[in-house]
């Protein structure tokens, strides 16, 4: 890959972890936040409940995409980036345009996807 679009990846990269970094602390600090029930009915405090229960499942799988990032910016570093982890062709400029630390280009993320259905299903 040209070093100039390995740049532009680069930074779209560090751009993401950073929002992402922002955003995983400020759901942790919220969910972990100290809770005063004695004021609120019940209803207050089933919708405390949840809404702490849903900011932690989108901090999940912020963390997720968060693990995915930091990896791709080590393959960066390491000078291993836009190959598929799966069959080892390259992943397409614009997949990575779209979502720069893709792992798997489209036919393999495809397949893995469609695996996966099959298991759940």
């Amino acid at each position: 890959m040209r070093k100039d679009r390995l740049a532009q990846f680069k930074k779209k990269l560090e751009e993401k972890h950073r929002q992402l970094s922002e955003g995983v602390g400020k759901a942790a600090l919220y969910a972990k936040g100290p809770e005063d029930d004695s004021t609120k009915d019940l209803g207050d405090q089933a919708a405390t409940s949840y809404n702490r229960e849903f900011l932690f499942e989108l901090s999940n799988g912020d963390r997720r995409v968060l693990k995915e990032v930091v990896s791709a910016l080590q393959k960066i570093d390491g000078g291993d980036v836009g190959d598929c982890e799966r069959c080892g062709e390259a992943i397409s400029d614009k997949r990575l345009e779209a979502l720069p630390f893709a792992r798997y280009c489209i036919a393999c993320q495809r397949l893995i996807e469609e695996e996966a259905r099959t298991a759940a299903g």
